[in-house]
């Protein structure tokens, strides 16, 4: 099977206008435009983030605006509109939510695995430990889990039952628990992707404390431990 030619990049956005000011910034500096698409959905932001959005996105990328409640009533839209018979070839998007950092060469080396694996449906590729250099591996491969986090690359044809939201905070692990059958792994080794929401510096600490209590995201499951500082030194230097 070849590579494929394109993938589709679902950036999902929610209010976290600061999260979403540095994490659009590092998406479009760090991905090879010229194998992706960028598709950018507002879910109803009302803290200034759409119109950010709309001024600051190139020309080349869409914005889909409404009101989804949920990343995975994003998906939905995105498979049902894409793929109306749910995907049956080899089809690869990438879902990156906006307190999301990404780093050089994420989408090559996740699509390379991606490639190398056909039969893998889901790879989850924020990072779980400390990545062990920031170079480009081609050795890079993963490790089969039960479920992997929102962020990361699927294949459309997993879709086969689209998950159907009942909640705010409905996720893709309630989703994946549901189809055991499909194939789901972490890129190992990590790469050193990081999530502002986990960083334990300021302002990010005191913006994701906000955000919580506004009901903009999850209670958080605790910051990165400052031994793991790896994770975000590209993004610091």
């Amino acid at each position: 099977m070849g590579r494929p030619q394109l993938i589709d990049v679902l950036y999902l956005a929610h209010n976290r206008l600061e999260f979403t000011k540095a994490s659009l910034k590092a998406l479009l500096e760090n991905t090879d435009w010229g194998q992706a698409r960028l598709l950018v959905y507002d879910d109803n932001s009302t803290d200034g983030t759409r119109e950010f959005l709309e001024r600051s996105l190139p020309v080349w990328a869409s914005l889909t605006k409404g009101k989804y409640r949920s990343p995975v009533a994003v998906m939905n839209d995105y498979i049902l509109k894409s793929n109306p018979s749910h995907g049956v070839g080899p089809q690869v998007f990438a879902k990156i939510d906006s307190d999301t950092m990404v780093p050089p060469g994420w989408l090559e080396e996740s699509a390379a695995v991606m490639t190398r694996n056909p039969s893998l449906d889901f790879l989850g590729i924020e990072a779980h430990c400390v990545p062990s250099d920031g170079a480009v591996r081609p050795d890079r491969d993963y490790r089969e889990c039960q479920h992997i986090g929102g962020i990361g690359l699927m294949r459309t044809r997993a879709f086969v039952t689209l998950p159907r939201p009942n909640n705010k905070f409905f996720g893709f692990t309630e989703f994946q628990l549901q189809l055991p059958q499909i194939q789901k792994g972490w890129i190992r080794p990590s790469l050193p992707v990081f999530l502002l929401d986990h960083l334990p510096r300021e302002p990010w600490r005191s913006l994701s404390r906000d955000y919580i209590a506004k009901e903009w995201q999850r209670e958080q499951w605790g910051p990165y431990p400052e031994s793991v500082s790896d994770l975000w030194s590209w993004w610091c230097e």
